[in-house]
């Protein structure tokens, strides 16, 4: 019998709110990605979306939305749709998000996980919210940009493949990772690529202050993360 994971527990800080938070959102849009990158907040970064049984034609409307989950041990793909049972609060893993519309177009997110909400405004739509302490960052799409943080976290979670599919109990330890230390983890991985070559801090100084910056809040504010995230990579041999 697969594994049902519990929500992580700080993701859930949003309460029972979030349901009339999301309407308000999504009055006019499809979806909506908020604080992607306003971290050590509450909420903090939260992806929302409506499905309804009747699309508005006015922004984009989605169909479903896939994202990873871990079982056993192991990441799967999945998806939430209006056909998914309701209520739901359980964990995403890190990973590729992708908002689907009736076309189909997409649009695409990174994150590092946390809980998925999921629960019907009435009988016409279900809204659905993606939660994190961690970056939930816009990645490609039909109907969006490519925030600048996300060609480094691509970057991050392709090294994670390495271990994963070479070293035995690897894509469970990553998946058993909180959130915000795998977030820890990728700010170690960016800044020791940042000091191994100055022209890469040059090329790209604004990743290297928001490296920086969020090294000093993590180290200060989530020590326990941050202590989490060194024996994370000590063990993958990453650090």
């Amino acid at each position: 019998m697969a594994h049902v994971a519990r929500p992580w527990p700080g993701d859930l800080e949003w309460g029972g709110d979030w349901l009339i938070e999301a309407a308000g959102e999504l009055t006019r849009l499809g979806f909506v990605l908020r604080d992607g990158l306003l971290l050590g907040t509450t909420p903090g970064p939260r992806l929302l979306l409506a499905l309804r049984d009747a699309p508005t034609l006015e922004h984009f409307d989605p169909e479903e939305a896939t994202f990873w989950e871990a079982r056993d041990g192991r990441g799967r793909l999945t998806f939430v749709d209006r056909e998914t049972p309701l209520p739901v609060a359980r964990r995403y893993a890190w990973g590729r998000i992708q908002v689907t519309d009736r076309i189909p177009v997409s649009n695409q997110f990174l994150g590092f996980g946390g809980t998925l909400l999921a629960d019907a405004r009435d009988e016409h739509q279900t809204l659905v919210a993606f939660c994190s302490r961690a970056p939930i960052v816009r990645w490609a799409g039909h109907s969006q940009g490519v925030d600048p943080l996300a060609d480094e976290i691509g970057s991050f979670f392709a090294r994670l493949m390495v271990p994963i599919d070479f070293q035995e109990g690897a894509e469970a330890r990553i998946a058993e990772t909180d959130p915000e230390a795998l977030y820890a983890a990728f700010l170690h991985h960016s800044a020791a690529r940042l000091r191994m070559g100055g022209l890469l801090r040059e090329t790209f100084p604004e990743l290297a202050r928001f490296v920086d910056h969020e090294r000093r809040r993590m180290v200060n504010d989530a020590p326990a993360a941050w202590r989490e995230a060194e024996a994370l990579l000590g063990w993958l041999e990453l650090g």
